[in-house]
């Protein structure tokens, strides 16, 4: 049993789950280790379409692990709800994860769950990129507080639907719980604005169509 003034502090700190949270921060803490070390080669947009690969295939089996022999769920599979779609665009996820990469410094995500859109489809890739404050100047621009999540679902026409989401950001293990528990900085509004913005910085073609824009009320 921990001291009851360690333990007050531990939850200041974690959370009121302090298990969980500890748990979080050390899966955050070996994020920012994998990412400080080879993160600018491995998670280059360049290879979204391949990791899309390898979370299609680990995170099923990383649900099983979490609800089996964690003493707490976290939901590595979720969904993209119909507030998320900002876009239709023609682009296949590589080229337009590389020509957004020029006006956003974009990056495949680590730490990201695998997500479903409301109709089912499974994504075909995940990116983000950065945004806001960082807690000392010096550090990396992907320790921002910020990040913008987009997730990108093939239509049966052959174009694709971006989902977006802002949200804390996933290397920061002070907002470990904002992140994991979608809690103040996350927006769907906010994420979709950014997108949409980006995609106008890029020159890239989009538009707002379909079933999605309906329920968004566009």
């Amino acid at each position: 049993m921990l001291p009851p003034q360690l333990l007050r502090v531990l939850r200041e700190l974690l959370g009121p789950n302090v298990e969980v949270g500890a748990a979080a921060v050390a899966v955050v803490l070996t994020g920012i280790a994998a990412r400080a070390y080879f993160g600018s080669v491995l998670f280059h947009p360049r290879y979204v379409v391949v990791w899309n690969i390898v979370r299609r295939v680990a995170a099923p089996i990383l649900q099983r692990v979490v609800y089996r022999y964690l003493p707490f769920d976290i939901e590595v599979e979720n969904d993209s709800e119909p507030n998320e779609y900002a876009a239709t665009v023609e682009l296949d996820p590589k080229p337009l994860a590389l020509t957004l990469d020029q006006v956003r410094e974009v990056e495949v995500p680590l730490l990201n769950g695998y997500k479903t859109a409301p109709d089912g489809r499974k994504e075909r890739a995940t990116f983000v990129w950065y945004y806001g404050p960082k807690p000392l100047q010096m550090l990396p621009r992907w320790l921002r507080r910020y990040q913008v999540d987009v997730t990108v679902f093939r239509r049966e026409d052959g174009r694709y639907d971006l989902f977006v989401h802002a949200e804390a950001n996933s290397y920061r293990p002070d907002l470990w719980f904002d992140h994991l528990f979608k809690g103040p900085s996350f927006d769907a509004a906010e994420g979709v604005e950014r997108a949409q913005n980006a995609l106008y910085d890029a020159d890239v073609e989009w538009r707002v169509e379909g079933q999605q824009a309906t329920e968004r009320g566009a």
